[in-house]
């Protein structure tokens, strides 16, 4: 992975856990390479400065099977580090947004709130965990970071009968103005499996993770090119077009992701190229062409010239308006040419 770019923009904290020696439970073997790969896309799409923690090691730490790592400790001292932070600050706010990932086994020991398992977990007699929305949001009540995305690969049974690793601190900076903005994206429901396996390329990963980083790659983006929290959700149900030059399309042969978005915030995410499309339509000369969006967005403007105005549109089903009451529904698909007649 490239060394994080540091930013004033974001924060984020990866952990990816897949061994646990002594929890009796399968060994995984997805988490740490969709740690890395989620990493890999916040440094250098979110410009992200990035604290990877996995199975394999912290910044500057390898560990071995042997070393139970990470543990709770390990995670959470990365939370705390924001405050310690926020101390040499002028003012207790670090950044604009944080991002928190998270890929193991997890359990959901109360609705709405998912806790990460950690690699020291003893059978069911000791399970120690990171409750990882709690941590989000008491963050989201402070002054720390404006907006926050949670994304969570892992089970969410409820068959552990154990309390969620909840922060243990008060809220020394409480922001004024309500809650920050939030997102939290789960890999499943309450007390609903997760599942890894062989992906497209070979890898062994996590499918929710598999289909969210082509999603931020731009197979989630609206017709403008932005990725949205709504075009995710959107995404994962109804899985469309693909829009940027890394997307990858769905193979219609995966296995089933059916992920739980329990905070909506609208946050973009990133922003895709878009191939140019020459719409002909008969209108006066000057006169603009606009494109819509089934939510009635606007994606695109330009003015007639010679007939044909061209335009960046995504792939997707829109309407083009234009005086005296023009309007047509047209469909940018995969095969699309270059061309579009709007007559």
């Amino acid at each position: 992975m490239p060394d994080p770019v540091p930013s004033d923009t974001d924060r984020a904290l990866v952990v990816g856990i897949e061994r646990y020696p002594s929890l009796g439970l399968n060994p995984l073997k997805g988490p740490v390479g969709d740690a890395e790969r989620m990493a890999e896309w916040l440094v250098n799409s979110a410009k992200a400065r990035v604290t990877l923690i996995t199975s394999d090691g912290s910044p500057g730490t390898r560990w071995t099977v042997a070393d139970l790592r990470p543990t709770m400790q390990d995670v959470t001292d990365s939370f705390v580090n924001y405050l310690r932070e926020s101390n040499a600050q002028p003012t207790r706010r670090l950044a604009r947004r944080l991002y928190v990932y998270m890929a193991g086994h997890g359990f959901m020991p109360e609705p709405r709130n998912l806790s990460i398992i950690v690699a020291d977990a003893l059978g069911d007699q000791y399970v120690p965990n990171v409750q990882a929305t709690s941590w989000v949001d008491w963050f989201a009540d402070q002054l720390y970071f404006d907006e926050y995305v949670l994304f969570m690969d892992c089970c969410a049974t409820r068959t552990f009968l154990y309390s969620g690793g909840k922060p243990l601190m008060k809220k020394t900076a409480e922001r004024q103005g309500g809650r920050g903005k939030v997102v939290m994206a789960f890999a499943a429901g309450s007390d609903v499996e997760t599942f890894e396996g062989p992906l497209p390329d070979g890898r062994i990963g996590g499918f929710f993770t598999d289909k969210l980083l082509r999603g931020l790659k731009g197979a989630a983006a609206h017709g403008d090119g932005v990725v949205r929290t709504s075009g995710l959700i959107s995404y994962f149900k109804n899985s469309l077009g693909v829009v940027g030059e890394d997307a990858v399309a769905d193979t219609g042969s995966e296995h089933a992701v059916d992920p739980m978005f329990p905070e909506r915030a609208e946050l973009e995410f990133a922003r895709v190229a878009l191939l140019k499309y020459t719409f002909k339509a008969p209108l006066a000369e000057g006169v603009p062409l606009q494109i819509f969006d089934t939510e009635n967005r606007l994606i695109a403007s330009g003015q007639i010239a010679q007939g044909a105005v061209t335009l960046p549109v995504g792939l997707g089903i829109y309407r083009a308006r234009g005086p005296n009451g023009f309007s047509k529904v047209f469909e940018i698909a995969s095969g699309t040419t270059g061309e579009v007649n709007l007559a």
